[in-house]
C-alpha cells in the first residue's frame, strides 16, 4: 500500500529523532504501510524513513527497478515489491552467517527463504533473491533505478569495505537513481572502528563519502529535541537477571555502547549530487551533547546508585562476549566469530559486563564461597570506550577455603569502561559454592 504525502515535504536526510513520530506521513507510513504501531524503536525509524524517501524521490512506481543490499527478511522487501516493475533483495544468504535474518539452511534457496514470509497474494514473479557482497554488486552499469539499505553498511568492514560498496552502488544506479542508506551516527565522539560493526563519527562518513566520490543530498538534519524520547537507553546489560526481553521495554531511538550514545541516520545519494554542496542544518550541538551527557548520568546515578548485584558470568556468555549485543535479536549462536569481539581472556570462571562510570568514583564487591582452599585471582579491568584496549589496574590474588570479600576503589575516566574478572591461578576443579559481586557509585 502506498500514502499521499502531505503538501509540504520534510527533509528526511536526518539523525534519528523522537519528533519524527509527530509528523504525519511518518505515521501513515507506520499505521498503513507497515501495519505496525509506534514502537519508537531506531529499526522502526530506519524502515520509514527510507520508505519516505523513496517515495518523495518519486521511485515507488510500477516502472522502477529497485534493490536492497543487506535485506535478509526486512518487511520492506513485501511492500515494495508490490509497487515497483522488479525488486531484488541480496544478503550473504549462506548457512554459515552469523545473521539470523540471513541464515538459510543448505537445502534451502535463497529465494524460498525469503520467501517463506510472504503473504499468499505477494506478486513473487516481481522478486530476484540473490547472494551478493556489498563490496561488489553482481549488477550491471545503470541498472537501478533506485537502491537502499537499513544499518547494513556499517557491518561491510573497514574504510576501504565502505568506499568500494559506494562506489559499486554508483556504478549500477542509472543517472537519476538513488540510493537511501541508514547507518549507525555516534554522538559526542569518534568512531567505533570494531570491524564489522562500526559507529560512525559524521566526519568519517563524509571523508568515505568523498573517497568514493559519491554524495548525499544537500542538507543534513543534525538537531534533535531535548525531550524524554531522545534520552539515552540506560546500559542495563550488567545487572543480574536482566534478559534481553527487559531491555527492550526501554524505548530504543538513542541507545548507547559503553557509555557512548549513538542512533539512527539517514543518506540519500544521487549521482548528479556535488561535493560541495552538502551542509548541516544549523543545530546548538553543544546543547544536545550536554543533554545527553547529563541524561546518561542521570541514568547512572539511578541504577548504581546503591549496591547492584552484577551478573557474573555476563561476558562469559556467547550472546555477551561480542560488540554485537546491540543486534542479539538479529544473531546466530556462533556469531563470535563474524565480528570484531573483545577477549575475555582465559582461565576465567567469572567476568561481568563492563560499566561506564563517567567521572565517578565507584566500588566492587566480591564475595567468594569455596568448598576447598584454592588459589584465585581476582581483577579490576579497564577498558577504552572506542578501541576495546585492556589493562588491568588492580588486583587481588587469594588462597582461601570457605568465604572471602574482596573489593576494589577507583575515580572512574570518562573515556574508560570498567568490569571484574575472577580466575584459578592454577588449573584445577572449581569448588565454587557461592558468588556475588555488587558494585555501587560512592561519590553520588
Amino acid at each position: 500500500m502506498s500514502i499521499e504525502l502531505t503538501e509540504k515535504a520534510k527533509n528526511w536526510q536526518k539523525l534519528c529523532a523522537g519528533e519524527d513520530y509527530c509528523h504525519p506521513d511518518f505515521n501513515a507510513v507506520i499505521n498503513k504501510v507497515l501495519g505496525h504501531l509506534p514502537s519508537y524503536h531506531r529499526k522502526q525509524w530506519e524502515f520509514v524513513v527510507i520508505y519516505l524517501n523513496l517515495l518523495q524521490s518519486g521511485k515507488l512506481n510500477t516502472d522502477a527497478v529497485g534493490a536492497s543490499f543487506g535485506a535478509g527478511r526486512e518487511p520492506l522487501i513485501y511492500i515494495i515489491t508490490r509497487l515497483v516493475k522488479s525488486f531484488m533483495a541480496t544478503d550473504l544468504y549462506i548457512y554459515n552467517t552469523g545473521w539470523a535474518t540471513a541464515k538459510v539452511e543448505r537445502d534451502v534457496s535463497c529465494r524460498d527463504f525469503v520467501l517463506e514470509l510472504a503473504a499468499d497474494d505477494f506478486p513473487k514473479e516481481k522478486l530476484i533473491v540473490q547472494e551478493m557482497d556489498m563490496r561488489k554488486l553482481d549488477m550491471p552499469d545503470s541498472s537501478l533505478d533506485f537502491c537502499y539499505s537499513s544499518c547494513a553498511f556499517e557491518h561491510i568492514g573497514v574504510h576501504e569495505d565502505f568506499v568500494s560498496h559506494l562506489r559499486e552502488v554508483k556504478r549500477v544506479l542509472k543517472d537519476d537513481g538513488v540510493y537511501v542508506m541508514t547507518t549507525e551516527h555516534l554522538f559526542m565522539h569518534e568512531t567505533m572502528a570494531i570491524k564489522g560493526n562500526y559507529k560512525f563519527s559524521l566526519d568519517t562518513l563524509l571523508a568515505i563519502f568523498n573517497d568514493a566520490d559519491f554524495y548525499p543530498d544537500a542538507e543534513f538534519d543534525n538537531t534533535l529535541k531535548l525531550s524524554h524520547l531522545n534520552k539515552p537507553r540506560p546500559e542495563l546489560a550488567a545487572l543480574n537477571n536482566i534478559t534481553n526481553e527487559m531491555l527492550n521495554l526501554f524505548p530504543g531511538l538513542i541507545l548507547q555502547k559503553n557509555g557512548m550514545p549513538y542512533t539512527s541516520s539517514c543518506f540519500v545519494f544521487r549521482k548528479s549530487n556535488r561535493k560541495e554542496g552538502f551542509y548541516l542544518k544549523e543545530s546548538d550541538n553543544s546543547a544536545i551533547e550536554d543533554f545527553l551527557s547529563r541524561s546518561s548520568k542521570k541514568a547512572l546515578i539511578n541504577t548504581y546508585g546503591k549496591y547492584c548485584s552484577l551478573d557474573p558470568f555476563a561476558r562469559l556468555k556467547k550472546d555477551i562476549k561480542t560488540n554485537m549485543s546491540d543486534h542479539l535479536e538479529y544473531l546466530v549462536e556462533n556469531h563470535e566469530k563474524y565480528f570484531g569481539a573483545m577477549k575475555t581472556g582465559g582461565g576465567n570462571f567469572a567476568f561481568t559486563e563492563f560499566i561506564h562510570f563517567s567521572n565517578f568514583s565507584f566500588k566492587f564487591v566480591v564475595s567468594i564461597k569455596l568448598a576447598k582452599e584454592q588459589k584465585i585471582l581476582v581483577k579490576l579491568l579497564e577498558v577504552d570506550q572506542l578501541t576495546n584496549e585492556r589493562q588491568m589496574i588492580d588486583s587481588s590474588k587469594v588462597k582461601f577455603v570457605g568465604h572471602k570479600t574482596i573489593s576494589f576503589e577507583h575515580k572512574a575516566k570518562k573515556n574508560k569502561v570498567y568490569a571484574v574478572s575472577v580466575g584459578l591461578v592454577k588449573q584445577s576443579k572449581l569448588t565454587l559454592e557461592n558468588l556475588h559481586i555488587d558494585v555501587k557509585i560512592i561519590d553520588v
